[in-house]
């Protein structure tokens, strides 16, 4: 008798989770892998999505500091036949959102291990957590506030956790991120604060002499990473960010042209010093190196462009 070894290749992942869908990332994550024919299901804790889509679904009431967290989250799984979880959930605490370090440790570190295991025990094909770049030398910068030191010690703990985790059948991945932004705009970071006072006709003010550089990532490019993540089946900590470094000032201008209905003035305090952070230095040196993931990705003008007009299909539903 002739035995014959057939090789049966890994399902295309089409069937994704994801936590925190209604954040800046989750959002831009979900809109980009609908827009390529991926189920999608999405959790969300205060706010509901709608979406005319029959490729998308949203949990509502998803409660990270929840004790039965972790019961709902694996109902979700055998439900929906999960094939990946893409992990957005984050707690960053801020002078405007005051929350415990014990619930940021929560949120951030045991809550995202817990899931992981659920990864694990149901043979899930990709376990994604977002994470930041540059982490650790973040966390070395003087006169770091108390809310952002807990933040980055959050983030730099749980990657260091998760890919010391050995798996088989899950491919684990630390996907770390530059400034994201996105069509949520009711964040404090620089670009919704820009595009929020424009859109207001309010002026623009800079501290500094606006030549500091940064790497802003648009939401859906994101989406983008996760998927080639998928098709290349990747593991391990990845850096991911937007196409070029740009200066504050050219933030400010290109705003300005799209979202500016008057004409609106550019005030700069050159008294102030301010100096390109350590993430921007570091994932140039890595993209040079060939380190990071390269996709192709929308420019700052493109992707103003897609907020302007709201070019998602998931919405969030008002009150």
């Amino acid at each position: 008798m002739r035995y014959v070894e057939i090789f049966m290749e890994k399902k295309r992942v089409s069937r994704v989770l994801v936590l925190g869908s209604s954040g800046i990332v989750g959002h831009g994550i979900s809109s980009n892998l609908i827009k390529y024919k991926y189920n999608v299901i999405g959790t969300t804790y205060k706010k509901r999505l709608i979406c005319k889509s029959k490729n998308f679904f949203n949990y509502p009431n998803i409660d990270f500091n929840q004790n039965n967290l972790i019961k709902k989250i694996e109902k979700i799984i055998k439900k929906n036949k999960i094939q990946a979880i893409i992990n957005c959930a984050i707690l960053h605490p801020n002078k405007s959102f005051q929350v415990k370090n014990s619930q940021v440790n929560n949120v951030n570190n045991k809550v995202v291990l817990k899931v992981l295991k659920l990864a694990l025990k149901n043979n899930l094909s990709f376990f994604i957590n977002l994470g930041g770049h540059s982490l650790k030398q973040k966390l070395k910068e003087k006169n770091l506030p108390k809310a952002q030191k807990t933040y980055f010690r959050s983030k730099h703990l749980i990657e260091k956790k998760i890919l010391s985790i050995k798996s088989i059948d899950t491919k684990i991945v630390s996907l770390n991120i530059i400034a994201p932004y996105g069509y949520i705009l009711d964040e404090t970071s620089v670009v919704p604060k820009f595009i929020n006072q424009v859109k207001q006709g309010k002026n623009i003010n800079i501290f500094g002499d606006g030549k500091r550089e940064q790497i802003f990532t648009f939401s859906e490019d994101i989406g983008s990473a996760c998927r080639y993540i998928f098709e290349k089946n990747l593991s391990g900590a990845i850096s991911f960010a937007g196409p070029s470094a740009i200066s504050t000032k050219y933030l400010a201008k290109t705003i300005i042209s799209v979202f500016g209905k008057k004409k609106i003035q550019i005030f700069l305090n050159k008294k102030i010093k301010d100096k390109s952070g350590p993430a921007v230095k570091n994932y140039l040196k890595e993209r040079e190196q060939k380190k990071t993931l390269s996709i192709k990705k929308h420019s700052l003008r493109k992707s103003l462009i897609k907020i302007l007009y709201q070019q998602t299909r998931i919405k969030i539903k008002k009150k």
